[in-house]
This record gives structure tokens, C-alpha cells and sequence, in this order.
């Protein structure tokens, strides 16, 4: 198949030969997802060695494996970001923003929940994803934590929930929809364990920079009595061990997949009492010291119960953390890393993720890997580890990581490229090599798959998201100089790369 030289800034010669390639092993390994929630890039200190926080259970897993330093999420906020690591693929390409203005204009009005008209697995019920894909290859399949993919949250006439995780490839489902917005009730399988019939009223964080997105924060909403923020992840933890402890003793003959999605430290930081005041990043510190601990449970688990030598474990957050500029200052701690921006931003910070891969035997322990690599790989990456090859409508956007895994250093990159997406502007930035565009918000929308307008015009407005931004990301990483003035013929080149992306529908052949 030919490839349009512009679409190869983003696809990569080797893109096409990735089929042949073997897998890492005969056997099926168990596959552990761990996903935690609004963790940035230098909070782990495997990632940062001048992070503020202890995180000796990360900084383990990296040991153990392989730590990717150039490794993004699909978006830079929750919904969408999940939806391209479960789907393989990137979020924007089904958006349909006719009515966004008048979204957000009701986005909090009357302190209610957002209804971006954000990509999720709900609005695609026939849509494969990692889940059903593990199925389909005989796996176990569990859920515990945040889900965010869509949820129903009335009880039918028989008490069970109409839409749950079990309606998207799980056999298991543990947790919530999402920690700040209720309902504030754990959901098992497709039944509430104790309904939310009590109303909670808006709880604002204390001594933090902005109160309603830090902090112990929550917003109104419908909660299980005695529910209490301080004890869920706990709960959930626990969950996380009973499943694996269960699936050890049934002496199952079927590998597992486990999506553990870690709803933390997205606010509330409801840190548990052994982790207060122990950070030296405050209290989002302490909080991530707390889900430090919690990876080091179900490491620990994998190891008392003899799974881990056989279990394939990546670990990665959804979207860069809620740090503002006024806590580097108060704290002298970068959560976002070297990176600028934070979570919600095209610039690095809201999507460049801290990711490793473990595998004992398999990969390299303590080894590194440069590469550019996304969320939306691990579906094509996991197929290929199992000899399998994705159908053409599913995974548009994953690309096959393992020769990473073994060590290998392609010639030419395996993704050369890719796009970003802001859900707060709706509008894109994408990345070819070194090389990163962000589209300003004020000339530039989506609309039924097209982009307005159609070509690049000249740089007017006064505040930076108001105009075109070129950076090269090798000498500038923290995108702190504007190369369009000087890079106009590149910047043009990525401008078109991004139109036919749009109207390819896809990245990867």
C-alpha cells in the first residue's frame, strides 16, 4: 500500500512492516494495566530525580523494566485520554462539536457535571478495545477503579445498572465513574453495593491554589450513606487483592487482564493519615505518596501469589497533573517535569507521561527507551505479543511497540508522529519527529471532519493560545520559543500532515 509522503511524517517507514514481526513469546502472559489519574511526568522520581515525593514502588517497577521517556496520552484530560488507551485510538477523530459553544456555556453552570461531547466507549458499543480483544484470546478480564467510558447511574426495575464496564469486555467490574462528580458509591459488576440516597454539598480544597480543582475537593452530588473520600482507595486497593488472590486459588488455566485504573491524584486528595505531611510537595505530594503505596500492594500480591514472573505490567498516567505556576514556586516542585503546561494544555506538560513496561525475563530490566510512542499502541502492541493482527476498523491509531520491548532499536522510527487534542478549545497540535504545531483557538475549529480555516494564516492575535505555535522540541522542550515566523515552510508541512490525517481517518496502514 502507498503511503502519501505527508502521512509518513506521521506513520514511519517501518509502520508497514510491523506485521511480520514475531511475538516475544509462544505462551500468554497475564497483562497488567496500571493507570493512575492526573500524575505528571516528574512526579516519579525514576523519572525526576529532583521530585519532592518518595515513590519507591515506581521507581522499583522502573528498575524492573523498561522506562519510556518520550511517551504521551492520547489527550490531555480524563475522558478522551482513556477512551484512545482502551480503543487504540485517537479521540478527535469522532468529534462532533456542532453544539460545543452551548456545552460550554452549561459546563458549570449550577455547579452541575461536564458533558463534553467527549469520545467514550459508551457512544461505540461495537467499538473492539483491550478488553474484548482478551477476551476473545481467552483471558480472565477485570476492572477496578475509575471508569469514565460511560455509566449508568439509575437502577433498572431488578436493581442493576444498565451500563457498566461488564458491557465492554469485563468479567469483573469494581469502583466508580469518577471521584469529584458522583454519584459517590462503589458499582460492582451492574449493581450499586450500597445506593446513593444521601446528597453530599460541595466540599472546596483548603490551603491550595485553586480550591475547586485541588486539594480535598469534591462537588455536590447523590452518595451511599457513610460514604467517606478518606477510605476508597483503600476499598478499591482491597478489591484489587481479593480479585487476584481468587483467581490464584481457582486454579483458572485462563491468563488475566487487569485494568487498573487508579482514580488518584486527581482531587479529592484524600490521603490516608500514614502519608500526611510526609511529601515535601504538600499535599498533592502526600496524596501521590499514597498511590505509590498502592501500586506497591498489588506488586506485592503479583509476588506472594506467584503471578508475577508471568505478568506484563505497564504503567502510565491519563494526562499531566493539576500544578499550577504558583505551586513549583511554593513547593520548588515540578510535577510536570521539564515539560510546560500541565493537565488540559497541548504543550507537553498535559500529555507527556511518565510509562514503563515490566515483563521479568522478557524486557530488559533498568533499561530506557527514547522512543515516540502513545497510549494508543498498547492495543496493536498486545495483539502482536499475542500472534494476532488487528482487524482494519479497530485500533486506527495503534502501532506495535514490542521490537521497543525486546531491546531492538529500529532503524526508522515505529511512530514518527502523532496528534493531540484539547478538549477545553477543541482544537490540535500535532507532532512529526522533533517537530510540534499547535493550532491557535481563535481562527481554528473542527466541524464535521474538516478543519476551518483550511490553510495557515498569518500569526494576529495577542495572547498565545490566539496564535500559531512551532517549537522544536529536541533544542526547546519546554516550548518557551515560537519558531513560525522563522520555520514557516515547516510549519506548513505539518499543516498539511494534520489535514490528511483528518481525512484519512488513521495513523496506522
Amino acid at each position: 500500500m502507498k503511503v502519501p509522503p505527508l502521512i509518513a511524517l506521521l506513520l514511519g517507514p517501518l509502520a508497514a512492516l510491523q506485521a511480520a514481526d514475531a511475538p516475544m513469546t509462544a505462551g500468554k502472559p497475564n497483562i497488567l494495566i496500571l493507570l493512575v489519574d492526573d500524575m505528571g511526568y516528574g512526579d516519579p522520581q525514576c523519572f525526576n530525580p529532583q521530585s519532592k515525593i518518595a515513590t519507591p514502588n515506581m521507581d522499583k517497577l522502573a528498575a524492573e523494566g523498561m522506562r519510556f521517556t518520550d511517551a504521551h496520552a492520547g489527550a490531555s484530560i480524563c475522558v478522551p485520554s482513556r477512551y484512545s488507551l482502551l480503543s487504540g485510538r485517537l479521540p478527535y477523530r469522532n468529534w462532533n462539536t456542532k453544539d460545543t459553544k452551548d456545552v460550554e456555556v452549561q459546563m458549570r453552570k449550577g455547579r452541575e457535571v461536564i458533558h463534553f461531547p467527549q469520545p467514550q466507549l459508551q457512544a461505540e458499543p461495537g467499538r473492539l478495545n483491550l478488553a474484548t480483544l482478551l477476551k476473545q484470546q481467552g483471558y480472565e478480564t477485570a476492572c477496578v477503579g475509575k471508569w469514565h467510558q460511560g455509566m449508568s447511574h439509575s437502577a433498572q426495575a431488578d436493581g442493576t445498572l444498565k451500563i457498566t464496564p461488564v458491557d465492554f469486555g469485563f468479567d469483573y467490574y469494581f469502583g466508580f465513574d469518577a471521584p469529584e462528580d458522583g454519584p459517590y458509591a462503589f458499582i460492582e459488576n451492574k449493581r450499586f453495593v450500597v445506593a446513593p440516597t444521601e446528597t453530599i454539598e460541595d466540599h472546596p480544597g483548603e490551603d491550595v491554589t485553586n480550591p475547586e480543582t485541588q486539594g480535598l475537593h469534591w462537588r455536590k452530588g447523590l452518595a451511599a450513606p457513610g460514604w467517606k473520600f478518606e477510605d476508597y482507595l483503600s476499598t478499591m486497593a482491597g478489591k484489587t487483592d481479593s480479585w487476584l488472590t481468587k483467581y490464584a486459588a481457582s486454579g483458572n488455566t485462563k491468563p488475566f487482564f487487569l485494568y487498573y485504573a487508579i482514580p488518584a491524584p486527581h482531587a479529592p486528595w484524600a490521603t490516608a493519615n500514614e502519608f500526611k505531611g510526609k511529601s515535601g510537595a504538600g499535599q498533592y505530594g502526600d496524596y501521590v505518596m499514597n498511590v505509590d503505596a498502592m501500586i506497591g500492594q498489588v506488586l506485592a500480591t503479583l509476588e506472594k501469589l506467584k503471578l508475577k514472573d508471568n505478568t506484563l505490567i505497564f504503567f502510565s498516567s491519563d494526562n499531566g497533573p493539576v500544578w499550577y505556576p504558583q505551586d513549583i514556586e511554593r513547593f520548588g516542585h515540578r510535577a510536570q517535569g521539564p515539560w510546560n503546561g500541565m493537565k488540559g494544555a497541548l504543550l507537553e506538560g498535559g500529555h507527556h507521561m511518565p510509562f514503563i513496561a515490566s515483563w521479568p525475563g522478557k524486557i530488559k530490566a533498568g533499561s530506557n527507551c527514547g522512543e515516540l510512542v502513545c497510549f494508543t499502541d498498547l492495543m496493536a502492541t498486545i495483539a502482536s505479543l499475542l500472534g494476532e493482527k488487528l482487524p482494519n476498523d479497530a485500533g486506527e491509531d495503534s502501532f506495535d511497540i514490542s521490537p521497543l520491548l525486546r531491546g531492538e532499536k529500529p532503524a526508522v522510527p515505529i511512530r514518527a508522529g502523532m496528534v493531540h487534542a484539547n478538549y477545553g478549545s477543541y482544537t490540535l497540535a500535532i507532532r512529526a519527529g522533533d517537530w510540534k504545531l499547535i493550532l491557535p483557538s481563535s481562527v481554528y475549529t473542527v466541524k464535521d471532519g474538516t478543519i476551518t480555516p483550511d490553510t495557515i494564516v498569518e500569526n494576529k492575535g495577542k495572547g498565545s493560545n490566539e496564535k500559531f505555535a512551532l517549537y522544536n522540541l529536541r533544542t526547546d522542550p519546554g516550548e518557551a520559543t515560537n519558531l513560525f515566523a522563522q520555520e514557516p515552510a515547516k510549519a506548513k508541512e505539518l499543516f498539511a500532515a494534520l489535514k490528511e490525517d483528518i481525512a484519512r481517518g488513521r495513523s496506522r496502514p
